[in-house]
């Protein structure tokens, strides 16, 4: 699958007035969204605790995580971040993706809407 970046907001969900607006690789490997954690701290975000996540070449590490909202175009989610370092990537993960009901279109490099499944 081919790679491509989108633009998005990030907010605090306690003082929504603090947001960014980013713009972030699309992956959909990747569970969780993950922003460096000095971006975070600009808007008030504070960790919460940690989750195990296990990269390509197989290194498992804890990472520290906060609560955001994500708006991506009139969708918006609460979510999970993974709060990176500064050198690290700021990716959009399928958790992230998932409830913001949106998929990936790889043909296209473009985000698509669900219709998600319910029992």
């Amino acid at each position: 699958m081919g790679t491509f970046h989108v633009k998005f907001t990030i907010r605090n969900p306690a003082n929504p007035e603090r947001s960014l607006h980013l713009e972030g690789l699309v992956d959909s490997g990747a569970h969780f969204t993950q922003v460096p954690m000095t971006l975070l701290e600009q808007i008030g975000l504070i960790p919460f605790g940690t989750r195990r996540v296990q990269y390509a070449d197989g290194t498992v590490i804890s990472k520290p995580v906060a609560s955001a909202e994500i708006q991506i175009g009139d969708e918006v989610t609460p979510t999970v971040i993974l709060c990176g370092g500064p050198s690290d990537l700021i990716l959009l993960g399928a958790f992230t993706l998932e409830g913001l009901n949106l998929g990936v279109d790889p043909v296209r490099k473009t985000l698509v809407p669900l219709i998600a499944p319910q029992a």
